[in-house]
């Protein structure tokens, strides 16, 4: 089986290479002031816990970028983002260039779940951001011996991503937006978590236009190395499936891919996302809501088997609209409606800090 190679080589996290600064013993902090748990009490714990000159508050992507080259310049070894999965990818994929324009490696990369999905927080089991949980994740962050997960991610339009698609996760993605952006008019954003704000979403917008609209016509084609499927009893059928195969046509509800087997919550969309360190998981399904809402625990916890439900593990697909669609990537949408996507398993995997490597769900 081969393992993507990681963008942190061993040793490179404690040893200075030549001509750079001793790298600092505190880890860096990057917050993004707009993620909802990003707070002025939160900026000044993690300030009094990590110093103020290690944590850095950003307003803008370009102020992000700016900040970004400051923690390379200082050789940070370990780097804490603070927010959501937009905040994590962007953060991210800033700190990857950069690193690639100087010949550099990544230093170590941590989360604090300080956003609103936090999908990758869940998937390594970081715990909640509160004043313990911090003291853990700083703690973690200084020990040079803190086990490491090597994440393998998605590449979407060149930008490292733990998961993308469309269907009705874009759709609840920008109704979310949507309803956010409604609450906040009216004062009422701030005083309802998360949760409960995706719930008003999926309850008032969503679940409607799901039930009434006509279903998108998609296509998803094999576009890499052979593909396996994996059957409605979770068993992974023995006869590949070569590049050009015609992986599902039809209806679509929902059609993504992704490398962590969690969406926001800790809801399980993706179960078999972590089966294998050079495949991804892809799923397409037509299932109705009526299916859905009626099987909802298991569909949230990632053990519910349908016929409906048509799962992959591929490292580079196509998928095609036949009519431009919200799409989503890393929990942001896409600028733009599209009718194609194209997603492949990014080379390079990223040093993630945890509290120990995440066992994948093995197959029935």
């Amino acid at each position: 089986m081969h393992t993507a190679p990681s963008l942190l080589q061993p040793g490179l996290n404690v040893r200075n290479p030549k001509g750079l600064p001793r790298s600092p013993t505190a880890p860096a902090v990057l917050l993004n002031r707009r993620a909802r748990g990003v707070t002025k009490r939160q900026i000044a714990r993690l300030q009094a816990l990590v110093g103020a000159e290690h944590v850095h508050v950003s307003d803008s992507e370009a102020h992000s970028l700016r900040l970004a080259q400051h923690i390379i310049d200082q050789n940070y070894h370990s780097v804490l983002l603070g927010g959501g999965d937009g905040t994590f990818c962007c953060w991210l994929n800033q700190l990857e260039a950069l690193c690639t324009a100087r010949g550099r490696s990544l230093p170590r990369i941590g989360v604090l779940r300080l956003g609103t999905g936090n999908a990758i927080g869940h998937y390594l089991d970081i715990q909640p951001s509160t004043p313990a949980g911090l003291q853990r994740e700083l703690a973690r962050a200084r020990l040079h011996e803190s086990p490491i997960h090597p994440l393998p991610l998605l590449r979407i339009d060149g930008r490292l991503v733990p998961f993308a698609g469309t269907g009705l996760d874009s759709q609840i993605l920008d109704d979310y937006t949507a309803t956010t952006r409604a609450l906040d008019l009216v004062h009422l954003g701030a005083l309802l978590s998360s949760p409960l704000r995706y719930a008003l979403a999926v309850g008032m917008r969503s679940v409607p236009r799901f039930l009434l609209r006509r279903l998108p016509q998609v296509e998803v084609i094999n576009a890499g190395g052979p593909a396996w499927a994996i059957t409605p009893q979770g068993r992974l059928d023995p006869v590949p499936l070569p590049r050009g195969a015609v992986l599902y046509r039809g209806p679509c509800t929902l059609a993504g891919a992704a490398t962590v087997p969690c969406y926001g919550f800790g809801v399980r969309l993706f179960p078999f996302a972590d089966l294998r360190p050079d495949k991804f998981h892809v799923r397409c399904t037509d299932a109705s809501a009526l299916e859905a809402l009626s099987h909802l625990p298991s569909v949230l916890d990632g053990t519910y088997r349908s016929p409906s439900l048509r799962d992959f593990l591929c490292d580079a697909v196509e998928i095609h609209v036949d009519a431009p669609v919200a799409m989503q990537a890393g929990g942001d949408l896409l600028p733009e409606l599209r009718d194609f996507l194209r997603i492949e398993l990014a080379d390079r995997t990223v040093p993630m800090l945890c509290p120990r490597p995440p066992a994948a769900v093995p197959l029935a």
